[in-house]
């Protein structure tokens, strides 16, 4: 049915607010507070869009779906709501329901207006937000390195050879998640080089090393991440031409990576002549496990966050104690040690120790359900082979490697992450669908 021409150009602008949100996701730290909440450049598009993508969507009469994946989407908001309920709800749960509710709205409605002859578009626009993200990064460093010192950069002590660092963490809260969302672009940048090599230009060339830059200034730990990404990303594209011995090559190299980067993260490995109380606090957090002639390994905040996350779960399952209140109870209890939580670092600092912790065992069953469907949506869109789009099958293998960050990092509040899960849902009904229509032919 061909739309009428008010309808055609609502859903031009739709269509131009979703590109826009997409765009002001590396601008997140410009905004504005209200009771209590961040609202920024992201969420003020999304107050703009979602009225007229409701109107938008009536309008046009399409057939709203909904799948098993949505059930937890919203089981996830539900499990929050009903801990809050349990646990009381105080000013921070009520925060965090309300951030919830934000990115279950989000990508319903996203999922709603999404259309499939769109994905390749929107694909683009994910990589030109990446190419923001990273020359935020590189102009703030830049004026770091040269002595001016911006919102752009932080600067603090470094464990491994150098005594302190810049870090870029552009408009972002921190060098990590303008790291998360340059990694995204790089996997984008990667599939091309792969898939499309024929319609390559100059501009695809130059793209690459500005976000490889871009990443390295943040000095962030997923670094090991981005390589298990692009190990799997290679080995998915051309796991059909590779022969045994490569193949154990590659999932042995991604094992000894996540190895690395649980340990990496866990454990800091410091000089004996390093000054040891600079890094007390924003690394290490108690005193040395073990001790050689030279070097002294000490656990580091995640591990102390661990063990916070699992004295919470023993103390407050199944219901967990509510969302945004570890903060309050891992200071409580980090009050009076020698080593205190960081205030930088309030929350878990892992997306299954923090949901078991702060939403118990629902919060844990809806977890487990998007994993489970996106898994199978994955193996689906890798079986078909992607008929549809180049970037599909890069899906899979983009979250795998999110899974493996997700054990030292809260993934569920990346905007970014979100726009993908809307994709691999959009992208797997296409291929439900054109899969019907062949059957029938």
């Amino acid at each position: 049915m061909e739309l009428k021409y008010s309808d055609k150009t609502l859903a031009d602008l739709v269509q131009a607010l979703v590109y826009l949100y997409i765009l002001t996701i590396p601008f997140h730290t410009l905004g504005l507070r209200f009771i209590g909440l961040h609202i920024g450049l992201p969420e003020i598009v999304f107050i703009i869009l979602v009225p007229l993508a409701i109107i938008h969507i009536i309008r046009s009469g399409k057939k709203l779906w909904i799948d098993k994946l949505d059930f937890f989407v919203f089981g996830w908001l539900i499990a929050t709501i009903i801990v809050g309920w349990h646990t009381g709800f105080y000013s921070i749960v009520v925060n965090e329901i309300i951030k919830t509710a934000y990115l279950v709205v989000l990508y319903i409605i996203l999922k709603w207006i999404i259309s499939s002859n769109i994905i390749t578009q929107i694909v683009e626009v994910i990589l030109l937000s990446s190419l923001i993200a990273a020359l935020t990064g590189i102009i703030g460093f830049g004026f770091g390195y040269i002595g001016i010192d911006t919102f752009l950069i932080i600067k603090r002590p470094f464990p491994y050879g150098i005594e302190n660092v810049l870090q870029a963490k552009g408009f972002t809260p921190s060098p990590h998640m303008l790291a998360s969302i340059i990694m995204i672009g790089v996997f984008i940048q990667l599939q091309k080089f792969t898939k499309n090599k024929a319609s390559l230009n100059r501009k695809d060339y130059l793209i690459v090393p500005i976000l490889l830059i871009g990443f390295l200034l943040t000095f962030s730990k997923i670094i090991v991440c981005l390589l298990i990404g692009i190990i799997l990303i290679l080995y998915f594209n051309y796991k059909s031409i590779l022969s045994n011995s490569l193949r154990f090559i590659a999932i042995t190299s991604v094992g000894i990576l996540f190895i690395v980067y649980i340990f990496g993260t866990h454990f800091i490995i410091v000089e004996k002549n390093q000054d040891y109380e600079l890094l007390k606090g924003d690394y290490i957090a108690g005193p040395a496990l073990t001790e050689t002639a030279y070097y002294s390994i000490y656990p580091s905040q995640y591990w102390s966050l661990k063990e916070i996350s699992i004295k919470a779960i023993g103390q407050s399952f199944p219901w967990g104690l509510g969302s945004g209140k570890f903060n309050e109870y891992a200071h409580e209890l980090k009050n009076n040690d020698l080593y205190p939580t960081h205030v930088p670092y309030p929350d878990p600092h892992s997306t299954y120790f923090g949901i078991l912790a702060e939403n118990g065992l629902l919060g844990l069953i809806a977890l487990g359900g998007i994993i489970f469907f996106v898994t199978i949506m994955s193996r689906n869109i890798l079986k078909e082979n992607s008929h549809d789009s180049h970037f599909i099958t890069c899906l899979p293998p983009i979250f795998i490697t999110i899974a493996i960050e997700a054990v030292c990092t809260d993934v569920m509040n990346f905007r970014h992450y979100w726009i993908l899960l809307i994709l691999l849902a959009s992208s797997f009904e296409s291929i439900k669908l054109f899969s019907w229509k062949r059957q029938n032919l």
